[in-house]
Parts: structure tokens; C-alpha cells; sequence
């Protein structure tokens, strides 16, 4: 019986036992077989072997667990999957690498120099003498999220211990059938009926243009900078609020970060202000981050918080701040004039009609927040960084929704359909800066054989962590052509060969269609036949049920955006200390490192470091 996520720490020491105590039982035991007195050992030497019998075992169980591994692919018809091989017992010095490549690399590149290294899309790194699969290999993610494997493979205790605290037994953060309830009652409030209602996007699309231009002097000489992502942050929040409690938190009406290189505040992710919002924003990206670096070094994480929860103050700040919210639902649910059904229920609402239990509605409540608010900020945030470097993509986009809506025109759900080339630059966006850039599952007890993209199977040893890295997967030569590091909206477009003035963006109708004729000459005819080399919303049964909100909202909001804003410009002059690329970038000769002119980060979600400052430049 596994132990609650929450018994994080007893976890670990049990595991810690066993790293240590068995070595040291296995010496006992073989200085009694050679009858080999303990007490005529000098006391240094003692240390010495007590020392020295911790890796010397580590590494017969590596060689046992190698055995059984090989035995256990003959069997299935596979091949085990190769280790990482460090210079440190226990791969150590591979840990701490990792570490250091989270605070100041490339996003990811350590991950991607280890499969270059090594020649193959999928690795164990035997951190501590333990199975952790890596991957970049599309076909074995297939297999993970969809049919038999969907089943089999979960996100795990492990996964739930380094979000216990934060998630607890919310949507994102729990398997089987207790994911399932949550799923049945979050499904309704995602249905077409209820998205296709643009008044709350309208809302807060029109609050947020408003800071824009008030920023703007008279005349339209001079702009000033502003953090797009704590902007877009606030108006995805807001948003999300209304959507889901029927009343926004109106983070829109607060301050706004200070101007000037040395007023900005570094908050965990970008910008960040003194009052109440920015407190909480503080913390939730914190703790954020936080779990971020837990799954990166991957089981040991317990060893670096044994004595302190290092989210539990911006954990406490975060549930703090929307326990008034719950409070408030479930008074309202005993209420006599409040019906079950009601036409204006909200989501809090139904959830605090399904339990009277706090914490569940609170954590299913922050699930969903999280979800509504980084994933379509992410999303935006990058949009218009690409729209900077590329502003021949910002006059395609602008003539397409002026032929559509003219200037003052407002998207319905119906029109937004025909705008193909805004639909190209999200997908490409999405592909290049997916907003969940890695997920994890565990298998189960048994080894298991998973095909994968060069046409053999793998073993998967029971009880492993699997941590499939969609970033690198989306960016990936052989399945998008060697620009693949490339901002190109056009590989998402195609002729139709039956009306040659016509170009059609891949949405979800062309993936349901696998009857498609013609060819445009690189990633697309790859993608339509094998939908899994993308997956910025996830896939399978576990599939983002907010995806056709997150962008019909960022879809809505930049063609508003771009009927008053003609261009945008990166205000590198007020991007805080230390949030500039490092120079060495531009001399690497391979990635997006030389293009990038901000520091793309990752917590749960991705995000540039220190904010994205741009200006805005009015029509």
C-alpha cells in the first residue's frame, strides 16, 4: 500500500534506508561469512568500507536491475533501454548539471545535448541508481497517452507528491476513477453552447487594449514599455474568474509594474508589484517553479526539502486568497432561492453542489485557474514576441483581419473559422513554445514493451517514471525539416488543390480528416498522418478540455488587439537585470538559442524570464 503524497518525506527516508542500511547489513553479512572479526578493523578503515560499500552495491544493484531488465525485453520482443553513464556514483554529477542547466541554459537544452550524446530518442538517466525515462520519441508518448496505454500508464504517486500541497486531489492531479469524477463534472462548462459566448472575452479584451493605449502620449509620439506577460497574465485570470465563479478578480483594475530598468521588480517568472495581486502572483508562480525543479532531478527531490516544504509559504498565500471564494459558495449553496441548475450557476457554484467538503472544491477550483490562466498567457505572451521579431507576419495577420472585420468588426465563433493565417501563427507558436513543454507518467508493476518511432519496442521497467519532453519533440528535424527552429507560419498552410486561391490552416477539422490530397513540401503532410508529433493541448483520454476556450479567447483578443495596434516592438532597454539571453547564445551554431532575444523559462508552464517588455505602436 503506497503512502499518501503528502508523506513525501517518509518516502524518501524509507528509500534512503534502503540505499544505505542494505549495504551496510551485505558487509556484516560478508565479513561473517569469511569470519572476519569487525572489531579488529581499525576505526578508519571501518569508515572506509562503510563509505565505500554504499556505491559498490549501488552498483551490483545497477547491474542486477541490467540483468533483469535484458531478461525481461527477451521476453517481450524488445530491447532495454540505454542508461545515462556519469562520472559519480549514482549519476550524481548528472543531477547536478541538470540543476545548474535549470538557472542558466537554453529551456531544455540539457535535456537536448544528452540525446545528441547519446544518439537515441529515449534514455534512463539512473539518478541514484533509479529508473528515470526521458524521451523525445513521439510514438512511445502515442502509445503512453491513447488506447491500452492510457490505462497502463498514469501520472503517478510520484507526480501527486509534487503537487499535493499545491493541487491536491484536483483534476490534474489524480488517475483512474477519481480523475474521472472530476472530468464528468468539468466537461459541461466546456461545451460548445458555453464558449461560444464572447461577452466575457469582450469584457476583458476591451479593459486590457484600454492600459495598452493609455500608455501611448498624445499624438502618438512616444510609448511606453509594459510587461506584455503580466498583462496578459491578468487579463487570462480575469477571464478565467468570470468564467469559472461568475465574478472576476479584476487584477486588471491594479497596478501595473513599475517603468525604468531599475523600478521592475524580478518576480519567480517575469515582473512583479507590492499589493495584494502581486502577492499572489508572487506565490503562485513560486510554487510553480518550485515543482518544476522537483520533477526535473526527478525522486530525490525530498533530499533538497527534508526539513522545510519550499512551496508551503506561496501555498499558503495562494489557498488563502481564494478560500473567501469557497466560503462564499458554500453559503450560498444553502441558500433557499439557490436551485441546482439554475441558469446563472457557475462553476463554483456546481462544484460546491457536489460536496461540502473545503479543500475539494478549493483544489478542483485552483486546477482549473491554473489551467485557464498560464496556459492561453503563455500562448499570447509569445504570439506577440514573435510578432516583434517578425513584423512581416504582423502586416499578414492585420490584412487578413481587416479584410474580415474591417477596423472596429467584432470575431464570432462562426468567422473566427476563415481567419487561417491567425490559426497558422498559433499553431506555430504552440509548436515552438508549447505552454506544458514536459509531462510525466508511471508505469505499473510489470515490465511492458512500448513501440516507438525507429519500428522496435522498448521495455519499460515496472514503477518508472516516464518524462516525455513535447518542447523537444515539436522541434524535432526529422519530423518538422531542418528549419524547424525556425517562426514559420506558412507550414501550416497549404493549397487546396480543388480551389488554388484558397490556403487552409490546420485546425481541428483537417486532423479528423485523413482523406486530404496534395502536398505543401515539408511538416505538414507529416503531421496530418501522425497528429502526435504536436501536442501543445496533450492528447488521448486526458486531452485539455479547455483547448477550443484557451483559443478562441487568444484568437478573439489578437484580432482586437491588431485592429488598433499596427506593430510591436521589444523594449529590451526595460527588460530587468539579468534577464537578457546570455551573449554565448548567438554563437551557438545549432537551436534557437542565436534567434532568441528574451530568456525562455519553464515552471509547469513555459514563460520568458523577467517578463516580455514591448511596446506597442498604434495604427
Amino acid at each position: 500500500m503506497p503512502l499518501h503524497p503528502r508523506h513525501y518525506r517518509l518516502r524518501f527516508l524509507l528509500d534512503l534506508s534502503s540505499t544505505i542500511l542494505i549495504p551496510q547489513l551485505c558487509l556484516f553479512v560478508t565479513l561473517a561469512m569469511i569470519k572476519y572479526e569487525y572489531t579488529s578493523i581499525s576505526a578508519s578503515v571501518r569508515v572506509l568500507l562503510h563509505f565505500l560499500v554504499i556505491p559498490f552495491v549501488g552498483l551490483l544493484r545497477v547491474c542486477w536491475d541490467e540483468y533483469n531488465n535484458t531478461r525481461a525485453a527477451i521476453s517481450l520482443n524488445a530491447v532495454p533501454i540505454p542508461c545515462v553513464r556519469g562520472k559519480w556514483p549514482g549519476n550524481l554529477d548528472v543531477a547536478v548539471k541538470l540543476v545548474r542547466s535549470l538557472h542558466d541554459d537554453y529551456l531544455m537544452q540539457f535535456y537536448a545535448k544528452l540525446f545528441d550524446e547519446y544518439g537515441v530518442d529515449t534514455l534512463n538517466t539512473r539518478i541514484l541508481w533509479g529508473n528515470q525515462i526521458i524521451t523525445i520519441d513521439h510514438e512511445l508518448v502515442k502509445h503512453l497517452l491513447t488506447g491500452a496505454g492510457a490505462e497502463k500508464f498514469h501520472k503517478g504517486y510520484y507526480w501527486q507528491e509534487r503537487f499535493e500541497a499545491f493541487l491536491g486531489n484536483g483534476i490534474f492531479n489524480r488517475d483512474k476513477e477519481e480523475w474521472r469524477v472530476h472530468r464528468q463534472i468539468a466537461r459541461p462548462w466546456f461545451a460548445r453552447e458555453r464558449i461560444s459566448d464572447f461577452n466575457i472575452f469582450a469584457k476583458h479584451t476591451d479593459r486590457t487594449l484600454e492600459i495598452i493605449s493609455s500608455l501611448i502620449t498624445k499624438g502618438g509620439s512616444t510609448t511606453r514599455a509594459f510587461d506584455a506577460q503580466d498583462l496578459f497574465a491578468r487579463f487570462t485570470l480575469d477571464t478565467a474568474s468570470e468564467f469559472l465563479f461568475g465574478k472576476s478578480l479584476d487584477t486588471l483594475q491594479a497596478e501595473l509594474p513599475g517603468q525604468g530598468r531599475h523600478a521592475i521588480k524580478m518576480g519567480p517568472k517575469g515582473s512583479a508589484i507590492d499589493d495584494e495581486f502581486g502577492s499572489f502572483a508572487w506565490a503562485f508562480e513560486d510554487v510553480q517553479i518550485k515543482i518544476s525543479t522537483r520533477m526535473r532531478v526527478g525522486n530525490i527531490w525530498p533530499m533538497f526539502e527534508l526539513f522545510q516544504d519550499k512551496t508551503e509559504k506561496s501555498n499558503a498565500v495562494v489557498h488563502d486568497f481564494l478560500r473567501p471564494l469557497v466560503d462564499q459558495a458554500l453559503e450560498k449553496k444553502h441558500m433557499e432561492d439557490n436551485k441546482v441548475g439554475d441558469e446563472n450557476e457557475t462553476f463554483l457554484d456546481h462544484l460546491a453542489q457536489s460536496t461540502d467538503d473545503h479543500d475539494t472544491v478549493r483544489f478542483q477550483l485552483l486546477n482549473m485557474l491554473l489551467a485557464g490562466r498560464d496556459t492561453t498567457s503563455t500562448l499570447l505572451t509569445f504570439v506577440i514576441y514573435f510578432l516583434c521579431c517578425h513584423p512581416e507576419v504582423t502586416t499578414g495577420l492585420r490584412a487578413e483581419i481587416f479584410n474580415q472585420y474591417g477596423h472596429e468588426g467584432r470575431p464570432t465563433l462562426e468567422s473566427l473559422k476563415s481567419l487561417k493565417y491567425l490559426r497558422a501563427v498559433l499553431n506555430e507558436t504552440l509548436r515552438l513554445f508549447p505552454p506544458v513543454p514536459m509531462n510525466s507518467r508511471l508505469s505499473e508493476s510489470s515490465p511492458c514493451s512500448v513501440p516507438t518511432n525507429n519500428g522496435h519496442s522498448i521495455m519499460i521497467p515496472p514503477g518508472t517514471t516516464i518524462l516525455y519532453n513535447t518542447f523537444l519533440i515539436q522541434r524535432r528535424k526529422d519530423l518538422w525539416g531542418d528549419d524547424a527552429d525556425v517562426f514559420r507560419p506558412e507550414r501550416w498552410l497549404r493549397r487546396n488543390l480543388n480551389d488554388t486561391n484558397v490556403d487552409i490552416a490546420v485546425d481541428a477539422d483537417v486532423l479528423e480528416s485523413s482523406n486530404i490530397q496534395g502536398s505543401d513540401g515539408d511538416g505538414l503532410r507529416k503531421f496530418i498522418n501522425d497528429p502526435f508529433i504536436f501536442l501543445p493541448f496533450h492528447a488521448g483520454p486526458r486531452v485539455c478540455l479547455g483547448q477550443n476556450f484557451a483559443l478562441n479567447e487568444a484568437s478573439y483578443f489578437l484580432v482586437l488587439l491588431l485592429q488598433r495596434f499596427k506593430s510591436f516592438e521589444l523594449a529590451e532597454d526595460s527588460m530587468p537585470e539579468g534577464s537578457s539571453p546570455p551573449l554565448y547564445w548567438k554563437e551557438r551554431t545549432s537551436g534557437r538559442q542565436r534567434y532568441e532575444r528574451i530568456w525562455p523559462k519553464s515552471s509547469v508552464t513555459t514563460f520568458v524570464k523577467g517578463g516580455l517588455w514591448v511596446r506597442a505602436i498604434p495604427t
